[in-house]
């Protein structure tokens, strides 16, 4: 995806990939009631009417699919537009999605703007993970984000885990998920 989605956003594309994802993470969910998925949107779909609307015809079939779907949104794309942001993460938790704000920390949300948004879930961007152990500041900010996450009632999920000692530090510090390697 790395490598495919920017040009898809370049050439206007990013909202054709995110209908086509959204149709195929339902098939998924309707057809294995068991799993639980989450499905990242690009900045284009963030604020696309039409996406809300094809998500609310999908899930409104039944079979519990809007619960057992988490809707993520990079930091970027939710302060391009705060205000269209929060509108949309209330629409999607009004149909019964979770929403993640994935990369968090890499561009510019403040605690209050997160506060704004609403939002499930915080994915702690990877480039703050993957120093820690060497990096006192990144360990500070990871450890911060936590603590901040939790009092909001936040999930945290630690970004580009790649190996058994930054797995310990962000378990003794209390992050609730690690994603990675």
């Amino acid at each position: 995806a790395s490598e495919f989605i920017p040009v898809a956003e370049q050439f206007g594309l990013a909202k054709l990939v995110d209908h086509r994802a959204l149709e195929l993470a339902i098939e998924l969910l309707g057809s294995m009631p068991g799993i639980k998925l989450a499905l990242n949107v690009s900045a284009a779909t963030a604020t696309d009417p039409q996406w809300l609307q094809g998500l609310e015809a999908f899930t409104g079939k039944g079979q519990g699919v809007a619960e057992r779907l988490t809707i993520e949104i990079t930091e970027t794309a939710a302060i391009s537009d705060l205000e269209e942001t929060a509108k949309f993460v209330a629409a999607l938790k009004a149909l019964g999605c979770r929403v993640a704000l994935d990369d968090f920390g890499a561009g510019y949300t403040s605690f209050r703007n997160l506060r704004l948004l609403g939002v499930d879930m915080v994915k702690i961007d990877g480039s703050f993970i993957q120093n820690l152990g060497t990096q006192a500041e990144d360990e500070l900010f990871v450890r911060t984000l936590i603590d901040l996450a939790k009092s909001f009632g936040i999930t945290t999920v630690g970004e580009w885990v790649g190996d058994e000692k930054t797995a310990k530090i962000l378990e003794k510090a209390g992050v609730s998920y690690m994603q990675g390697y």
